[in-house]
């Protein structure tokens, strides 16, 4: 699987507090080896996809090889929201980029097969943003969406409004859902869910 599509890149957000873990989830071993980013990194090199990771945590920067098609950004705003990580990555990529591919480090089943069939979904219609879903609640933190100025000034508009909900954003743009199973889209963002996840409930 090899995903060959002109203007498209994919960005891996790292950056978020972990406060609920207590300590910083991108590190945190992976079942198939390495920790979570760079799994991550990982999944998106076998699609042969170009890659950002988006954080402020130096240690991250350290985790990423230049020599695998990687690149490390800066988190122009830490910790105020991955809606104004979408906004960074907008305004800095519109000139070179038509669609991006955001993955949250914090879904450790996420694979290669996954995201592969994520973009054959949003072949279909290449207007739309495509938000994974697993039956129950949408996880806009995985999809596709298309940089344009429609969907930007939106963006903006939320932003400058003072409101940050990621979902209220999408719920203003053309979007279909990608649905997958709930396991393949677990997210983990306490001590107890990921315990939970290991022990199989």
């Amino acid at each position: 699987m090899e995903i060959k599509h002109k203007k498209f890149k994919a960005f891996i957000l790292s950056g978020g507090k972990s406060s609920r873990m207590g300590s910083d989830k991108a590190l945190i071993k992976h079942h198939e080896g390495g920790n979570w980013l760079t799994h991550k990194i990982k999944i998106l090199n076998n699609l042969n996809l170009e890659t950002f990771v988006i954080s402020n945590y130096t240690s991250h920067s350290k985790e990423v090889d230049k020599r695998n098609n990687v690149e490390f950004i800066s988190d122009a705003q830490p910790f105020d929201g991955p809606l104004t990580c979408i906004e960074q990555i907008f305004s800095s990529f519109k000139k070179t980029t038509k669609n991006i591919l955001i993955i949250p480090v914090d879904m450790p089943n996420l694979n290669t097969k996954l995201i592969y069939s994520l973009f054959k979904s949003w072949e279909e219609n290449q207007n739309f943003a495509v938000i994974s879903h697993d039956g129950i609640l949408a996880q806009p933190l995985f999809g596709i969406y298309p940089i344009n100025e429609e969907n930007h000034f939106k963006l903006k508009k939320k932003l400058s409004s003072g409101k940050k909900n990621f979902l209220g954003w999408v719920d203003q743009i053309p979007h279909k859902y990608f649905y997958a199973n709930n396991g393949d889209l677990i997210n983990i963002n306490s001590k107890r869910e990921f315990l939970n996840m290991n022990n199989g409930i």
